[in-house]
């Protein structure tokens, strides 16, 4: 199969455990966008403003790549750095997850531009603040945030121990499973977006736009919020290190993120 697109996940399977990307698959992905005309497409929970530095870093802009941030919430043309598709959360989403939040005592955060915006200033709050490169501000109340103007996001997480999430998760589940999609992606990490985005769906209106089928497609990840973007594409990878649930739908099984995944990716699926 001659693919045209390669998309991956960042935590835990393109960055290694210093939250950076290694030479080796720095040079691999830089090689086969130049000499195989690849389309690479960063595909995160994270903000776009946490991911938009690595995206320069692998030479994406040159090669028009795109950042899918926010899983699924937000795609961004590198070339132009224009936003193409953007669906995010309401005031009455933000209400309810506060709600759930203060209902089972697990602090929730939201994204606005270069800031995070958190009930609590805990340990997980702040390495995910630490990790995007981003401002953090805790608010009290909904009212805070009505004061700051702040009515939209295109992303909450309850953040909290791996416990205290998979609680998080039953609970969002339970009262508002039909109404967002939810989906742990770090044990620490319950992320709750607009129900009508994923990984996945964002990838197939990219590849809509670019002409390019789930067949010619390769997607790497790690996580549960990988898995809309793996079932969507013809070639789904999972790093050594995934969850039993990514290895089991993935057809192939690549080194870990910190043994440069998605260089022995592309050296499988490339001849150079």
């Amino acid at each position: 199969m001659n693919y045209k697109l390669i998309a991956t996940d960042m935590d835990g399977t393109l960055l290694d455990e210093k939250h950076g990307i290694t030479k080796e698959n720095v040079e691999a992905i830089i090689k086969v966008q130049r000499e195989k005309d690849v389309k690479f497409v960063l595909a995160s929970g994270r903000p776009s403003y946490a991911m938009l530095e690595y995206a320069k870093e692998l030479q994406m802009d040159k090669y028009e790549g795109y950042v899918l941030a926010f899983n699924g919430g937000e795609l961004i043309d590198m070339k132009t750095n224009e936003v193409i598709f953007h669906e995010g959360l309401e005031k009455k989403d933000i209400e309810n997850v506060y709600k759930v939040s203060k209902e089972i005592n697990v602090p929730m955060i939201l994204y606005v531009g270069d800031t995070i915006y958190g009930t609590e200033a805990t340990d997980g709050v702040m390495y995910e603040a630490d990790q995007c490169k981003m401002k953090f501000q805790k608010f009290d109340t909904l009212e805070d945030l009505e004061k700051r103007g702040i009515d939209k996001t295109t992303k909450c997480m309850i953040i909290g121990k791996p416990e205290e999430v998979l609680i998080a998760q039953e609970h969002m589940n339970k009262v508002h499973g039909n109404d967002y999609f939810i989906a742990i992606s770090k044990p620490i990490f319950l992320e709750i977006a607009n129900k009508n985005v994923d990984k996945g769906k964002t990838l197939k209106k990219l590849g809509e736009i670019e002409n390019i089928k789930p067949e010619e497609m390769i997607a790497v990840g790690d996580s549960a919020n990988d898995k809309p973007l793996l079932e969507y594409v013809g070639m789904p990878v999972a790093v050594e290190n995934a969850i039993p649930e990514i290895k089991e739908i993935a057809k192939f099984v690549s080194t870990s993120n910190v043994e440069h995944g998605l260089k022995t990716t592309i050296e499988e699926f490339f001849e150079f």
